[in-house]
């Protein structure tokens, strides 16, 4: 609690800037009374932190709360007072790539379990879902535990505490540039005759491939009109493949993305849309993170049409 001469701000500071620990703190903050009394000071809640996020400035706009950050950042309202300090950089990043339930082989768990957000599992069921070692499932719950985004249900099964802060946690974490990219230009008239193309061109059964992003966003929505295309790939293609449909590799002008994941699960729960391969929606709204032109938008409405009503 800090006082100041006319208002009295409720400071609920997290290790983490991670959706999760940010989840946690406006829980904590919304469940505050408001002093009574003629003479009560206003009381402001903030979450604070050592580097807020785009997704934890985000929960706490929906939240109505300010926040602050030990990066030098923060989101302050309060009665005289408005505070509005944004990109400061993040003075607490780790180097490196240190071992997290969302590194690419870890991340099956999340995968797993927010593929069937209602459905508790033990962790021998986790580990037959995932193939990740016993050992290595028992310390991803644990850490998951931690992150309170994982609620023990009985003496052996866990569930997602809330699954939209765990599908918030996942994408703030999510690399796009740990996957094997190859970008390319396909001479087209537009993305509906790449599309044609691909798959009329498509690789071997045994090498499965299902569209991502932009592509697969349109035919899940309908909404946001596309130029690129980008295509999860088991294996990468053979050099006859790429000359079927036309693949020139140059980063500038690129309208084809071939992506070799980092994790073989990316291509997990691939289905058909409009007769085309397309990646599960899970997939596709990580991916998109990483997209141009209207990406965000198609993010957006891929949550609100489809991913938060099977989450609901």
């Amino acid at each position: 609690m800090l006082q100041a001469p006319d208002v009295a701000f409720a400071v609920e500071w997290k290790s983490a800037g991670d959706p999760a620990n940010v989840g946690a703190a406006i829980r904590m903050l919304v469940a505050l009374e408001q002093p009574r009394g003629r003479r009560a000071m206003p009381l402001v809640p903030v979450v604070a932190v050592p580097f807020m996020g785009e997704t934890g400035r985000r929960m706490c706009a929906g939240a109505g709360l300010s926040w602050i950050d030990l990066s030098g950042n923060g989101w302050i309202e309060a009665p005289g007072l408005r505070i509005r300090i944004l990109g400061q950089p993040n003075r607490f990043a780790t180097r490196g790539r240190p071992a997290d339930v969302f590194a690419p082989r870890s991340s099956r768990v999340v995968r797993a379990l927010l593929m069937q957000p209602d459905r508790a599992f033990t962790q021998s069921e986790l580990v037959a879902l995932t193939g990740v070692d016993k050992g290595r499932v028992s310390r991803l719950v644990r850490r998951l535990e931690a992150m309170e985004l994982l609620a023990r249900e009985g003496a052996r099964s866990v569930r997602l505490k809330d699954p939209a802060v765990a599908l918030d946690a996942w994408r703030e974490a999510y690399e796009f540039g740990r996957h094997d990219v190859r970008r390319g230009h396909v001479a087209v008239r537009d993305a509906d005759e790449l599309v044609r193309r691909i798959a009329e061109s498509s690789p071997p059964p045994s090498d499965r491939w299902a569209l991502t992003g932009l592509a697969a966003a349109w035919r899940l929505t309908q909404h946001a009109l596309f130029r690129l295309v980008t295509i999860l790939v088991a294996h990468q293609p053979s050099d006859d493949w790429l000359r079927r449909v036309g693949f020139r590799e140059e980063a500038r002008g690129a309208n084809l993305w071939i992506v070799r994941p980092s994790d073989a699960a990316a291509l997990d729960g691939a289905a058909e849309v409009q007769g085309v391969p397309c990646a599960q929606p899970l997939q596709v709204y990580l991916d998109l993170k990483a997209h141009p032109e209207r990406a965000r938008e198609a993010a957006d409405e891929l949550r609100r049409l489809v991913l938060d009503r099977e989450h609901a």
